[in-house]
């Protein structure tokens, strides 16, 4: 696991700016070093030690040094692909699986992404074709950034603030990307909060040649349900998630568990620890509340013998949000990962994780259950009928957001349920229980002049080529959720927040046999147990104890209304009040006052919702376009 980054069209002397680049992201790969440099391409490498310690640095090049590669990840299938390479006549001077990506590429050039099964972000150069090859894992496990500038010259790097150091990058907010934040609280896509700054989507391939840049798909993740019998389904689940876990456990460093009591993780650790002849350090964190999951998590420890670590987060969230969302490089409100991860990186490197169970094996029962319903109703009214129903939904929908109170309780979901019954994509965004989408009517309460004046992509746009009227939607729902939601939003966080404390994390649910397998799952087959992932839990049921097999789904997160109560509504008063989106005319100082000046009620939670969103906003602002920051060590008072 290390980190890189690196740039084209800039002389041999600007090794310098990859150094800088290097340095702001040290906390990534904190054990060493490395560069490459030419007339017109330099990489540069941070080291985090977790295979081949000794021999592993980075960069790493072929027999004859013509090609050179930095590279951040793991590749968990590399040694079969080394046995099979060194067969074909490659010779090998390590031991890691960096030097794989290197021979594979010779062997089979960009076609070498679809024999990797791993998280990776790679950067290749080949001096005797004169080009860059750049890749990101299928998933999105790993991140990978660029902006191409004015003059030619191409920056990438594993986090943004990479390619800031950079003077001639600008720091200039993309609108499109806030009105994601404020909607979905995520950023879907290739965009980024920095208007110049993109990623390269999972499953995507760069190639860099005489200036000219090329972007190639290598994968999509797709719905293929197949027929047969569940006990086929049954079986084959379990040997690719014991496959997978035995993959993710290869390390030369001690590795941990995230265990929170759910199925995933806790299939993942009663694999693991048939697989182990020590006891697994396992870890689990709750804010202390009735819906923390700590007790369920030691109840799973216990039973199998692991060495467990509990952590309950106070109230230190808000005052450590500004250096959160340094490390995060967006404004995010889900970044409490940041604590346990703290924790597990004082026992050891490598921590695996239950990330993608929910969206492979039909885990969000809520969303799921109310699909159901609509799919229902959907299918007894005709068309006609639907379309007059929405009609009359957009014109209530339309006078109670005109004429109700500012900090009225808007109570839509309903009305919108109706108007948007009609289009499965439109039907997406109203599953989004935890991201509410507002209304138009609404955004327009809330956005200054500077949002109101530019055309802005609708939501529901991003999502249009994933939904398709003819496919089942369960089917297309998770899809959208795994290739939009997972990569976009969880594992971005997971990523950030666990490289904050130079902690590398795993997730055996997203291997590649695996994942490819849970997609030709019949859907209805997943969720024959009312509370999801009916599959999983029968290709665990004789290893895991019954509670964690009929435990319900829970979040892991307190209301909107709850944080402004613990201390939303003093950091908003101090931010938002004066604030430089309301300021440079983003966002409307009218509503912001109006929520503000009004007192706390409970059935307002949309307006907290929306509080929340701006609230990180803010800060992400005044950290990376009016401060500047180059460090983590940001208070909410030097902001202020």
């Amino acid at each position: 696991m290390d980190y890189m980054c690196g740039f084209v069209g800039f002389n041999f002397e600007d090794i310098i700016l990859a150094k800088k680049m290097c340095d702001v992201i040290a906390h990534r790969g904190p054990d060493g070093e490395g560069y490459y440099a030419n007339t017109n391409v330099t990489l540069g490498h941070r080291r985090l030690s977790i295979i081949d310690l000794q021999k592993g640095g980075q960069p790493i090049f072929n027999e004859d040094g013509s090609i050179v590669v930095v590279y951040n990840g793991e590749i968990y299938n590399f040694q079969d692909l080394r046995l099979d390479l060194e067969k074909r006549g490659h010779q090998f001077s390590t031991d890691s699986d960096t030097e794989v990506i290197v021979h594979t590429y010779e062997e089979y050039g960009y076609e070498c992404v679809q024999y990797f099964n791993g998280m990776f972000a790679f950067a290749l150069y080949d001096q005797n074709k004169d080009l860059l090859f750049l890749a990101r894992d299928r998933l999105g496990i790993k991140p990978l950034h660029y902006t191409c500038l004015d003059d030619g010259r191409i920056l990438f790097g594993s986090e943004i603030k990479a390619l800031l150091q950079y003077k001639q990058v600008k720091r200039e907010m993309d609108p499109q990307s806030l009105h994601y934040i404020l909607n979905l609280r995520y950023i879907p896509g290739e965009r980024t909060m920095f208007r110049r700054i993109k990623r390269l989507l999972p499953g995507h391939s760069m190639i860099v040649k005489s200036g000219e840049m090329t972007i190639i798909p290598y994968y999509q993740l797709t719905y293929r349900a197949e027929d047969h019998s569940e006990d086929y389904y049954i079986k084959t689940t379990r040997k690719l998630l014991e496959e997978s876990v035995r993959r993710h456990l290869i390390s030369d460093v001690p590795v941990g568990i995230m265990l929170s009591g759910g199925i995933d993780s806790s299939s993942i650790v009663a694999l693991a620890s048939t697989m182990v002849d020590e006891p697994i350090q396992t870890f689990c964190m709750g804010f202390g509340n009735e819906n923390d999951e700590n007790s369920d998590a030691q109840r799973i420890a216990d039973h199998f013998g692991t060495d467990h670590h509990s952590l309950i987060v106070s109230d230190n969230l808000l005052k450590d949000y500004p250096k959160m969302i340094w490390y995060a490089d967006e404004p995010k409100r889900n970044l409490y990962p940041y604590y346990i991860s703290e924790v597990v990186s004082k026992h050891v490197k490598t921590v695996l994780g239950g990330l993608g169970g929910d969206e492979l094996f039909g885990g969000y029962v809520f969303k799921y259950n109310f699909v159901k319903k609509i799919e229902s109703i959907r299918n007894r009214t005709m068309y006609e009928t639907r379309k007059q129903m929405a009609e009359i939904a957009d014109r209530m929908i339309h006078y109670q957001t005109r004429y109700g109170d500012n900090v009225d309780d808007l109570n839509l979901d309903y009305l919108e349920t109706i108007r948007n019954i009609q289009s499965n994509t439109d039907l997406y965004l109203i599953t989004q229980t935890l991201d509410k989408v507002f209304t138009n009517e609404y955004l327009e309460k809330i956005y200054g002049p500077e949002m109101l004046k530019r055309r802005l992509d609708a939501i529901r746009d991003i999502y249009l080529p994933i939904f398709n009227d003819e496919k089942p939607f369960i089917d297309q729902l998770q899809i959208a959720d795994t290739r939009m939601k997972l990569a976009d939003d969880f594992l971005l966080v997971d990523d950030r927040m666990n490289m904050a404390h130079s902690l590398e994390s795993r997730v055996p649910f997203l291997d590649t046999h695996l994942v490819d397998f849970a997609f030709r799952i019949p859907s209805e087959m997943k969720l024959q147990d009312p509370n999801g992932k009916h599959i999983l839990k029968m290709a665990m049921k004789d290893i895991l104890p019954d509670f964690v097999l009929k435990k319900e789904k829970q979040g892991f997160a307190s209301s909107s209304y709850t944080m402004y109560l613990r201390g939303g509504r003093d950091l908003a008063q101090q931010i938002l009040s004066d604030g430089c989106l309301t300021r440079e005319k983003y966002i409307s100082q009218d509503y912001v006052d109006s929520v503000l000046h009004t007192l706390p009620n409970p059935r307002l939670d949309l307006h907290y919702t929306a509080l929340w969103n701006l609230m990180v906003s803010e800060l992400w602002y005044r950290i990376f376009i009016e401060s500047e920051c180059n460090t983590p060590n940001i208070t909410i008072d030097r902001l202020l």
